[in-house]
């Protein structure tokens, strides 16, 4: 039955492996799924700035157009002005308007200049995530196939250790896969060479190993508690 027993384990330890080949994420996968979640960031924070700059180009166009009204208003007041003062009051404040809106148009040409290189810089990220999209569902399929893969063997397997499992006594095989959990996948360990545990590679008493040849004997290392079995 121990024979039987170190069957299940082999089936355990195939499937060990291949959960954690399930879980082993190709790294050209994950390296574009980090480019896209960085494009991502990169575009949410450029396009933010973009809104920001539109808001300050906007503000400065309408007072742009304000102070065109109020200086068109102005020259047309000091032209139907009844008398000189006024007529040079209108003036100044012709002037007045005429200075704030070079001082208005100068600052608003640098964030224009900023908003077409912004502009031109978004419209750049946004390609470079458009061409990775395809690129990154093509590695997510590939994935999906692998993990489909896997899980179709780690089944077939499961099917084959629940038969091999069923011919052994309940007590063993719950005894076994306690042990196996509290040693890291190895439950089982086979007495090798002139008496030595093949779990923790210690040299096992004589009694011990005389023991484990008994038909149907149920023993445990005395090192590291894994079950022994001999295959002689």
């Amino acid at each position: 039955m121990l024979n039987q027993l170190a069957e299940v384990q082999a089936f355990d330890l195939k499937l060990d492996s291949l959960r954690e080949e399930r879980g082993q994420v190709p790294p050209d996968l994950t390296a574009t799924e980090a480019k896209k979640r960085d494009l991502e960031a990169r575009i949410a924070l450029k396009e933010q700035a973009q809104d920001e700059l539109r808001k300050r180009v906007n503000a400065n166009e309408l007072e742009l157009k304000a102070l065109q009204e109020r200086r068109r208003s102005a020259a047309d007041s000091a032209v139907r002005a009844s008398t000189s003062k006024e007529a040079s009051q209108y003036q100044n404040q012709e002037l007045q308007f005429a200075t704030r809106l070079t001082e208005l148009e100068e600052d608003t040409l640098p964030l224009l200049e900023s908003q077409t290189a912004l502009d031109t810089e978004v419209d750049g990220l946004h390609a470079e995530l458009a061409a990775l999209v395809p690129e990154l569902a093509a590695l997510v399929q590939t994935e999906a196939d692998r993990v489909a893969e896997v899980d179709a063997r780690s089944v077939s397997l499961a099917q084959e250790r629940t038969a091999v499992a069923h011919g052994i006594t309940p007590a063993l095989l719950q005894q076994y896969e306690q042990v196996r959990k509290a040693k890291r996948g190895l439950g089982l360990a086979e007495v090798v060479g002139n008496g030595t545990c093949g779990g923790c590679n210690v040299r096992l008493p004589i009694h011990v190993v005389q023991k484990v040849k008994r038909p149907d004997s149920v023993t445990r290392c005395p090192s590291c508690g894994r079950i022994l079995y001999s295959k002689s």
